[in-house]
């Protein structure tokens, strides 16, 4: 049904810095000019920022002006918001398609909508992908061309596809295994395979002639595997002439890195949803790298094929793909406008003095309320949620079905399972491994439980070349753990509840998967089930006690445990108090009691939820 409705709408959708590089004395010089623009991590902003209309009238201001110009996408384009969520993916692609791209790789989140969806994408986006990294073990083929050349200036520019191997924890591992658990594909994990991989395919690029080689991976700097980031990609490589890289959401204008033999490399990325335009200029002087934040009033386009977009600064922006951009939004929020809750403060997914996201090292308001609302709705020992789970705050004022989806757009499942505590502690464990470093797979939301994290301790989590966690072979970070007031018991089993991302699927690295008892499955969708909590449990107002944007105290992050003993990860520290007992007790006010409104209401997003919510969404970077 979701298909069949947004298939009737899809048809139509200042300068940071900048780096000069020398090139390698086998490029020829080019004949003319070429821009290569370039975005990553778009995660479905379409009208976020620049966006794609903003994007598209930039491309072609530069074409007016004569240039040889060519776009470019380093992955994680088509999931990340409701847009996505609701259309698969599908909108996203139209909206590239009339954007007008010519080269593409894939990120982690490509996959969130499964294997079989991806490959549909795939035929859908004009451009198609490249990757050079990504094989069927079943077969032995790449499942993309691993990279394609464009010849533009006098030039053949070859674009190398590079996709993390990351991607097998930080999207769905189940999707890349059969039905006995095996992997039937390959990133190119074994150690040192990355570097040979991609070395083979930038010397079959060089033999076909390409002047130019450009990588586009979705890999990272920081945050990351370093093994497989971007800047030890070049400096065990050879022939790569710049890196348009995404995955880890920096702002890099320009990062120079030396290769092998000490030529240099530069890296740059854009940051996320389209905060910035990347722009990569190559001339006989060198490749030069440049980050757009705005895009200027047109010189010279046909009166009336662009203008300013409405509620965006005055952002100057192509008509026709605002149109489309416009045509989209109306549409949907038609389905994500009724209001079903309230709150009379916001509900953070970041920092509220620095406006940075703080759900990936730190506890907030909001994470504390996704993990009560399962546990309440569960009836379980502990719930936890990952941080890279949690996308967005939900603003002061009524609440939505577009907030939650805002909150939660992966469509992940929530079950409950039998786990004991060990496995508690090392699933604690491995999301603290790079705290205060941000990380996806940090448990920011948790209830029944509190914990702390010692950063003055080094991680000696340890994961094996599909990034899944094999064990910790030194001291813990995470001490002081306590269940329901009491220290965790490793011997002891609990009952958990959290989403299939994490207990059955083996997302961000995960231990639980194949080896818990999960006695309550695929049940109940997030949005659902935190909807059903926020209207009936919680009456349709959020107490006072999620009112500090800090949370509750269930999360410490501290450098040094002076009360540790011995290293005993279950030693007593602190009240003994269940920090989220009675999560649905609170004397304030209602500020909006019109119930039986509201019950009608939720009713109709309870259908509306049934239709169109995925169950196949996914999380981390």
């Amino acid at each position: 049904m979701r298909r069949r409705f947004f298939g009737l709408i899809t048809a139509a959708v200042t300068v940071f810095g900048m780096c000069t590089q020398t090139l390698p004395a086998f490029a020829a010089e080019p004949q003319e000019e070429i821009i290569v623009l370039y975005t990553n991590d778009v995660h479905c902003g379409i009208d976020d920022h620049i966006g794609y209309d903003g994007l598209k009238l930039y491309k072609r201001e530069l074409e007016a002006q004569g240039g040889n110009v060519i776009l470019a996408d380093a992955g994680d384009a088509i999931q990340g918001d409701i847009i996505g969520t609701f259309t698969d993916g599908e909108a996203i692609i139209s909206l590239m398609n009339e954007v007008g791209y010519d080269v593409a790789t894939i990120g982690n989140h490509e996959f969130d909508y499964g294997i079989d969806e991806l490959a549909q994408r795939s035929q859908e986006l004009d451009c198609g992908y490249v990757c050079c990294n990504f094989r069927s073990l079943t077969t032995g083929e790449l499942i993309y061309e691993p990279y394609k050349i464009i010849e533009a200036g006098g030039q053949k520019i070859a674009f190398v596809g590079v996709a993390t191997p990351e991607t097998f924890s930080s999207s769905t591992p189940a999707y890349f295994q059969n039905d006995q658990g095996e992997y039937i594909y390959s990133f190119a994990e074994k150690e040192g395979e990355l570097y040979s991989v991609v070395q083979q395919t930038v010397n079959n690029a060089r033999n076909e002639g390409a002047d130019r080689v450009i990588v586009i991976g979705h890999l990272g700097e920081n945050g990351v595997s370093e093994k497989w980031s971007s800047p030890e990609l070049v400096a065990r490589t050879e022939g790569i002439d710049a890196v348009i890289d995404g995955h880890s959401h920096e702002t890099t204008p320009s990062l120079t890195v030396k290769n092998k033999n000490g030529e240099d490399v530069v890296i740059s990325q854009t940051g996320t949803k389209l905060a910035n335009i990347g722009k990569m200029t190559i001339t006989a002087d060198g490749i030069k790298t440049e980050l757009i934040s705005t895009v200027p009033e047109p010189v010279g386009l046909e009166e009336g094929s662009w203008t300013q977009a409405a509620g965006r600064n005055g952002i100057s922006v192509d008509s026709e793909i605002n149109g489309r951009i416009e045509e989209l939004n109306d549409r949907v929020n038609e389905l994500l406008s009724e209001v079903f809750g309230y709150t009379e403060f916001k509900l953070y997914d970041s920092d509220p003095e620095t406006g940075e996201r703080r759900v990936r090292n730190g506890e907030t308001n909001l994470a504390d309320l996704l993990a009560d609302a399962m546990r309440d709705s569960f009836g379980t020992d502990v719930a936890f949620i990952n941080g890279g789970g949690i996308r967005k705050s939900i603003e002061a004022g009524d609440i939505t079905y577009a907030d939650l989806l805002g909150v939660y757009p992966y469509g992940n499942q929530i079950l409950a399972a039998r786990v004991t505590g060990q496995q508690i502690l090392d699933m604690l464990e491995l999301g603290a491994m790079t705290t205060p470093v941000e990380a996806g797979a940090f448990l920011s939301g948790v209830s029944g439980i509190e914990y702390t994290v010692d950063t003055s301790v080094k991680s000696t989590v340890t994961v094996d070349e599909y990034g899944t966690f094999t064990g910790v072979t030194g001291e813990y970070r995470v001490k002081n753990v306590k269940i329901g007031g009491e220290p965790l018991d490793p011997e002891k089993t609990y009952t958990v509840a959290s989403i299939n991302y994490l207990l059955r699927d083996g997302g961000d690295g995960y231990i639980m998967s194949g080896k818990c008892d999960i006695y309550r499955d695929g049940l109940e969708y997030d949005i659902a089930q935190l909807a059903d909590y926020i209207k009936n449990t919680l009456g349709g107002v959020i107490p006072g006690k999620y009112r500090a944007p800090e949370g509750q105290g269930r999360v410490h992050i501290v450098d040094g445990v002076e009360e540790e003993t011995s290293g005993d990860p279950g030693t007593e520290s602190g009240s003994g108090t269940d920090p989220a007992a009675d999560p649905g007790t609170d004397p304030q006010t209602d500020p909006n009691p019109d119930t039986g409104k509201a019950a009608a209401v939720f009713a109709i997003l309870a259908a509306i939820c049934l239709l169109t919510v995925l169950s196949k969404k996914k999380d981390s970077k």
